[in-house]
C-alpha cells in the first residue's frame, strides 16, 4: 500500500499509528482498542493521483459515501460471513467489525493481524523486496495453502495484491492472511452467489496464485 504522498507506515496520523495506506484510504491502529485497526477514506488532497476510471469512482462516492471502499469492503464481508463460518474464515482473513463513528469520521474497524510479540505482521510485498527472513519456497507453501482455502470454500478472490497479503509465521510454516476482500466486491454478481463456482473462477484463482509463486522465486533465494 503506497503512494506519493501523505501518511506512510508509522506516521502519526490524527494522533493514530499508521499500519499502511492504499491510493484512498489509510490504516491505523485503534487507541481505543489496539487489537483493532480503523480504516479512513483520505481527505481529497492526501489521496494518489488517480486516472479517470478512479477519479469517477471517488466522485460517485462522494456523492453517495455507501459507494466508497469501506463500504465496498463491508458488502463483501458480510456477503462471505453470511455463507461461511468464522473458523472458516479466520485462518486467511482479517476479521471485519463493521463501520464505526469517530471524531475523525467514519471508520470501517478490523481485526489486527499481528506477529506473537504484538507487532504487525508484515505484508507479503515488504517481504518480497528483500525483508524476509522465509526462503522462496516456504512463501510460496503459504500461496499453495492459500489458494486450496479458497478453491476449498469457493471463494472467488483472483485480485489480491502482495500488500494487502500479511505473513504470519505459524507451525510448521508461514501462513498468508488477506486484509482486504473488496476484491469481491469486483466480482459479477453471479460469480458471487454460493451455488456458482465454476472452470473460470478456479482457473483465474490458480493463474493468480501461479503470478504470485513466480513473483516470489524471483525475489527471494530457494
Amino acid at each position: 500500500m503506497s503512494t506519493e504522498t501523505g501518511p506512510r507506515p508509522g506516521d502519526a496520523w490524527n494522533h493514530m499509528t499508521v499500519l499502511g495506506r492504499s491510493a484512498d484510504r489509510v490504516c491505523v491502529i485503534d487507541r481505543r482498542d489496539t487489537r483493532h485497526c480503523l480504516k479512513f477514506m483520505l481527505p481529497s488532497g492526501q489521496r494518489a493521483r488517480a486516472g479517470l476510471r478512479r477519479r469517477v469512482q471517488r466522485w460517485r462516492a462522494g456523492r453517495a459515501p455507501q459507494r466508497d471502499e469501506n463500504h465496498a469492503e463491508l458488502r463483501a464481508w458480510l456477503q462471505l460471513s453470511a455463507r461461511l463460518s468464522p473458523q472458516d474464515l479466520q485462518p486467511h482473513l482479517a476479521t471485519v467489525l463493521g463501520m464505526y463513528r469517530t471524531a475523525y469520521g467514519q471508520a470501517l474497524c478490523c481485526e489486527r493481524v499481528t506477529l506473537p510479540d504484538g507487532a504487525p505482521a508484515p505484508s507479503l510485498s515488504t517481504l518480497l523486496l528483500g525483508a524476509s527472513d522465509y526462503p522462496a519456497t516456504s512463501l510460496c507453501a503459504a500461496v499453495d495453502q492459500f489458494e486450496q482455502w479458497l478453491l476449498r470454500h469457493r471463494i472467488p478472490l483472483f485480485d489480491v495484491h502482495a500488500g494487502n497479503l500479511l505473513v504470519v509465521g505459524d507451525e510448521p510454516g508461514p501462513r498468508l492472511v488477506c486484509v482486504d476482500v473488496r476484491p469481491l466486491a469486483r466480482v459479477g454478481r453471479i460469480a458471487r452467489m454460493p451455488g456458482w463456482f465454476g472452470a473460470t473462477a478456479r482457473r483465474r484463482i490458480r493463474r493468480w496464485a501461479q503470478r504470485l509463486r513466480q513473483q516470489i522465486r524471483a525475489a527471494l533465494p530457494a
